[in-house]
């Protein structure tokens, strides 16, 4: 995987973020991976490195 595969993708509001981490997320899963736990990285460019953790919730199917 390339770095730069968000080149075209504009990300200046939290919706952006979210919306694109959602379509990652989504990717993902239909490709068989297990994204959830505890993911720690580094970012290239910068002093920051994260640690995300995935958590799949419970649907809540109410038939009322």
């Amino acid at each position: 995987m390339t770095r730069d595969r968000l080149g075209d993708v504009e990300l200046s509001t939290a919706a952006d973020f979210e919306a694109v981490l959602a379509a990652v997320v989504e990717k993902a899963i239909k490709n068989d991976v297990d994204v959830r736990g505890s993911w720690e990285f580094q970012t290239r460019g910068s002093t920051h490195d994260w640690e995300v953790e995935i958590i799949e919730l419970d649907k809540d199917f109410d038939d009322d």
